[in-house]
């Protein structure tokens, strides 16, 4: 069963980090931004938290397709635990094995322009958000 709660999915990067809202299973990619510094990213992410008043976040776990921790995953979840910190509300992860490609298929069959489709870390944690509403149905 989906919930109406308002959530905020999460595709961390280094670099970027890719934003989505959603809510009633319906998601919305909202925005990327710097992950540079990491605690000037978070306070963007607890902002827009206060903005779009999210109840959880959930963000995207790179394991392999064996369900394994990689580098990258052990990264993901030590931004998740400061995140954690500060927004004292629920964060979830999703095995977001493959996420990036399938962002980058459905903007190129969408017809994104060829400039908006480097920034496609917030399509991405579109994805993010839309596996982990239908894991949560399915459930």
């Amino acid at each position: 069963m989906v919930s109406s709660a308002s959530i905020l999915g999460v595709d961390y990067g280094e670099a970027n980090i890719g934003l989505a809202f959603g809510r009633d299973g319906k998601v919305t990619p909202l925005r990327v931004i710097s992950g540079v510094n990491k605690e000037t990213a978070i306070s963007k992410i607890l902002r827009i938290c206060k903005e779009y008043d999210i109840d959880k976040i959930v963000i995207g776990l790179p394991l392999t397709a064996e369900g394994k921790q990689t580098s990258e995953s052990i990264k993901v979840r030590q931004f998740a635990n400061l995140l954690k910190v500060k927004f004292k509300k629920p964060v979830d992860f999703v095995n977001e094995f493959y996420s990036t490609r399938r962002a980058a298929r459905n903007i190129f069959k969408a017809g994104i322009s060829q400039k908006r489709r480097r920034e496609k870390d917030h399509f991405s944690a579109a994805i993010i958000l839309k596996q982990y509403y239908a894991e949560k149905a399915s459930d």
